[in-house]
Parts: C-alpha cells; sequence; structure tokens
C-alpha cells in the first residue's frame, strides 16, 4: 500500500471560486500525496523522479504527466526541475463529459495512461518536443495564475485555452501510441487500448472476454497476452480495479446507498463491491 504523506483539499485550493487553477513551481520536489482534483504536470526542465503510486519514472523537459484524483503522486531526485500545474476541479470535468467522450483521447489521457502509469513501469506517457513545448508557452503564460491577464476579467477565454491545450494533448497522446514498439507484445497496442476505453465507458455494465476479443478483432489467447503485456495485469483485474476506483470517488462524493453505488459500479450486490473494494485496498 502506498504510504501517503499528506491530502490536499480542493475546498482550499480553488480559494478563488474558479475552476481551474495554472501556475509553476520551480526547484520542485514534493512528497507522496492525493487531492480530489485532476493535476496536470508539464516538465519545462530540469530533471526528477516522478511517482505516482507504484510506479517510478524519470522526468524531462517535454513530459506530461495528467494525476487523477485520489491517486498518489511525488517528485524526488531532482535537479532544477520546474513544472507547470493545471489543476482542474473534478466537477469541472464532470460537468463536460459528454463533450469529452466525443473527443478522441481525451479517455486516454486523464484516465487511461495515468491507471497504466499507476500500475506498470513500462507505460507510456504524453512527451512533448522542443517544438512543442515553445508552441506552448504562450498558451500556459495566458492561463497563467500570476500572469497579466486575470482570472476575474477573463475567465471564459482561460476555460476556452484550457480546453484547447487538454484536447491537444490528447491528439498528441493518440499519435504516440503504438509508434515505437518496444515488442512483439506491444504490437497490438492500439487495440488494447481501444479495449480499455470500451472497459471505461460500460464498467457498470456485464463485459465479456469474448466481447472484448471481438472488438478487437483479436484471438482470446493474443488478446490476454497482449493485455497484461500492456496492462501488467488480466483483464478482469484491470475492470475489478476500475471500478472499485469509481466506487470509491462516488461514496466519497455522491449522496446514494452504497447499494446504489454498487450497481451504479457493476458489481453484483453490496457484499460483491465490499469484497472487491477490501482487496483492492
Amino acid at each position: 500500500m502506498v504510504d501517503i504523506k499528506f491530502h490536499c483539499d480542493e475546498k482550499r485550493t480553488f480559494h478563488k471560486g474558479f475552476s481551474v487553477c495554472a501556475f509553476t513551481y520551480t526547484d520542485y520536489s514534493i512528497e507522496m500525496h492525493n487531492h480530489d482534483f485532476y493535476e496536470v504536470n508539464i516538465v519545462m526542465s530540469g530533471t526528477g523522479m516522478h511517482c505516482i503510486e507504484n510506479g517510478k519514472f524519470k522526468a524531462k523537459s517535454g513530459d506530461v504527466f495528467v494525476i487523477p484524483p485520489l491517486i498518489a503522486h511525488a517528485y524526488t531526485d531532482t535537479n532544477n526541475l520546474e513544472v507547470y500545474h493545471i489543476l482542474l476541479q473534478r466537477s469541472f470535468v464532470d460537468r463536460n463529459k459528454a463533450e469529452t467522450e466525443k473527443f478522441d483521447g481525451f479517455l486516454q489521457l486523464t484516465e487511461i495512461e495515468p491507471i497504466l502509469r499507476s500500475n506498470f513501469s513500462n507505460a507510456f506517457f504524453l512527451h512533448l518536443d522542443q517544438s512543442q513545448l515553445l508552441q506552448l508557452k504562450n498558451e500556459l503564460e495566458f492561463i497563467d495564475d500570476n500572469g497579466a491577464f486575470t482570472w476575474e476579467e477573463c475567465a471564459a477565454l482561460k476555460y476556452h485555452t484550457t480546453w484547447k491545450i487538454l484536447y491537444w494533448f490528447s491528439l498528441l497522446l493518440k499519435e504516440q501510441i503504438g509508434v515505437n514498439k518496444d515488442s512483439a507484445d506491444k504490437q497490438y497496442e492500439v487495440q488494447i487500448i481501444n479495449s480499455l476505453e470500451y472497459i471505461h465507458k460500460k464498467y457498470n455494465e456485464r463485459i465479456t472476454i469474448e466481447e472484448l476479443c471481438n472488438m478487437t478483432f483479436l484471438s482470446r489467447s493474443t488478446f490476454l497476452r497482449s493485455f497484461k503485456a500492456i496492462c501488467g495485469m488480466a483483464p478482469i483485474e484491470y475492470l475489478n480495479n476500475y471500478r472499485c476506483k469509481k466506487a470509491i470517488e462516488q461514496l466519497d462524493s455522491l449522496n446514494c446507498s452504497k447499494t446504489e453505488i454498487a450497481h451504479n459500479c457493476g458489481f453484483y450486490d453490496l457484499s460483491h463491491m465490499e469484497r472487491m473494494l477490501k482487496k483492492y485496498m
């Protein structure tokens, strides 16, 4: 189990009443922590070790790390590490769910890639080249909390620019997936990512291995082998873990009964959810 040193509360972080915060941390180093909101980290310069749950990755200029709510993360062994932060309230993302689900790659950026990075040391993540990083800087200067344009005067344009950045990252990540294959097991990476999108959208329904094989046009043995190689776990384990994650989010934020949450998250009943949560935790 990950040792979390502290928790950042959403109400204290977004104290100005706006749904987005944007700022730079210079010489950045922080202990393992989590929070109630989404966090987008863009490494502008320097180096360090990005830690997320059980995963550890060398961080360098151009790396982009998205951290969903309640996921433990930290930066250690840093050397002049400068990280630009974009913080997004969970409710801000949820309110736009219908639109974001239509945008190719957004689910991969904000949910799938972070989960894989949290559990598997061979996971992919978005990396910007220097020209892309330079192109991004003007956008970041505009949304910056400490920049020339205030949230009070330019909130609508800042929100628009924030979504523009997120959608651009989504497209870039989708383009980068599967470009550099490290092994034969990863030759079906695109198909496996598509199956993960399906799981994330249909997790509250009954999902079978046969269904996932059919949608990816892979044989059962090829699908299971490739899924394990890319995700570090079997499909049923991934599905149960994701259901547990969504159940924890709903237990934390909704006024539904536990039985309703169990059904909302695809469990057979309350006792099934409690058994899975105990195993997950």
